[in-house]
């Protein structure tokens, strides 16, 4: 069994890999707790699912500073060996034809990987999780870029917190574009906004690379806007978590 750990904005997943099963379990990113707390959690989702073995490993991609160190440490207990900390300067298996890949957020590179062993011709990635970020693949198996906007929960909370009269809403799916009260003129916004936006900076990227680019989706609410997108593309709800799987084997023997 092997352990991945996707920390984000918003939550931990923690996924298990089981021979080629992979079973997800989730974690609220906040409030952050102690380390053998996170033991307690992440070890009673182990004898739930799986009471006859122990992880062979684990590897953790993280975006938040404050709880990388402390799940590093309830990983080296849990599995008795240092975990894979996800950056640029593992075996990726990919090049990074960026100035700075350092800056490059774990996640992202995660899911270049993955998107690289589904996708060989030119590939997006956008995962809309707490940011919408786009992540392109070139045609040498090469991270070339992307883009970062606010996320949709992320816009409606700024909508509600930044002016004095609008509602905080839930988000749900707009009837049409054309938004007819407060509610539905903010749902509009945020869904034909975001996939708006994402249509266009991919327009605009492969009128500058001079490639067409396939897309895949990921992220918490992926499923949700995707009959939004105009262009072809494919839903992998746990794309990051598998390419911790990738990267665990390309790096667990090094």
């Amino acid at each position: 069994m092997i352990i991945a750990l996707d920390i984000g904005n918003s939550s931990i997943k923690v996924g298990f890999f089981i021979n080629e099963e992979l079973i997800v379990k989730n974690i609220p990113a906040s409030p952050v707790l102690k380390n053998n707390e996170y033991e307690d959690l992440i070890n009673g989702f182990i004898k739930e699912i799986n009471k006859n073995k122990n992880p062979e490993g684990s590897i953790i991609c993280s975006v938040v500073s404050e709880l990388t160190g402390i799940l590093f440490e309830t990983m080296k207990e849990i599995s008795r060996s240092e975990p894979i900390l996800v950056s640029h300067k593992i075996d990726t298996g990919i090049t990074f034809s960026v100035p700075k890949p350092e800056e490059l957020g774990a996640d992202r590179i995660a899911n270049v990987v993955a998107a690289n062993e589904i996708c060989k011709n030119p590939v997006c990635v956008i995962d809309f999780g707490t940011a919408t970020t786009l992540s392109f693949k070139g045609r040498n198996e090469d991270f070339i870029g992307g883009a970062i906007l606010p996320g949709m929960k992320m816009m409606k909370e700024g909508l509600f917190m930044k002016t004095s009269k609008l509602p905080d809403i839930n988000i749900e799916k707009p009837d049409r574009a054309l938004g007819i009260d407060t509610k539905s003129c903010i749902q509009a916004g945020i869904i034909y906004g975001t996939t708006g936006a994402v249509e266009r900076i991919i327009d605009e990227i492969e009128k500058e690379t001079n490639m067409s680019f396939e897309l895949v989706l990921t992220g918490g609410f992926c499923s949700f806007i995707s009959k939004y997108i105009k262009r072809n593309y494919k839903i992998i709800p746990y794309l990051t978590i598998n390419g911790l799987k990738i990267l665990y084997m390309r790096n667990c023997h090094a």
